[in-house]
């Protein structure tokens, strides 16, 4: 009797938690395993439609499959380069570390060397504040530049760095530089 109590009052709990765990664990693995597909559809679908809003110019895009340029290592490099089949320019990928972690944004460059545009993709930056300089007014600064003097935005005399949000300022503007970087490093639209 002593051997039953000791089951039902110590083991027996243990294994209907167990039993829980392994139950919610393969649910939560086929739900994601339905979602998985979905999610990475969705992800390239948004991702074509900031390239194509980035440079408008070109049909569809190619994934450049050449040595991507790293600034500084897990800090600053690009992630993908897409180019324009019809010759147009390319869209860069690029990751830096902002104030809030990670920041991915996307430059478009035309066949001229010429920023088309930019558009922060991904941050964890302080909403409001790190923020503004992801607002597209900012980012237009950007538009029609083919060279950046500094990886910093405070010490670039081509563009205005926003006041309050200097490490996010300058993670978008080493961004931009990386990407043109990238464009260099390629030899232009091939």
């Amino acid at each position: 009797m002593k051997n039953n109590s000791t089951f039902s009052k110590y083991v027996a709990p243990i294994v209907v938690l167990v039993a829980i765990c392994l139950v919610i664990t393969a649910a939560l693995a086929a739900t994601y395993g339905v979602a998985k597909p979905i999610i990475d559809e969705n992800a390239i679908k948004k991702a074509n439609e900031a390239r194509a809003e980035l440079l408008p110019a070109a049909d569809t895009f190619t994934e450049y499959t050449g040595e991507l340029t790293v600034e500084e290592k897990d800090k600053v490099y690009v992630q993908d380069c897409y180019v324009a089949d019809n010759g147009s320019g390319m869209v860069i990928t690029v990751v830096t570390k902002s104030f809030g972690g990670a920041l991915t944004e996307m430059i478009g460059i035309d066949s001229n060397g010429a920023i088309t545009g930019v558009k922060v993709t991904d941050h964890a930056d302080t909403p409001g504040l790190g923020t503004k300089a992801h607002d597209p007014k900012h980012l237009k600064q950007y538009q029609g530049l083919t060279e950046l003097t500094s990886t910093s935005a405070k010490d670039d005399a081509n563009v205005t760095h926003i006041t309050g949000a200097t490490i996010s300022s300058n993670a978008v503007h080493y961004g931009i530089y990386c990407a043109l970087d990238q464009y260099k490093a390629m030899g232009g639209v091939q």
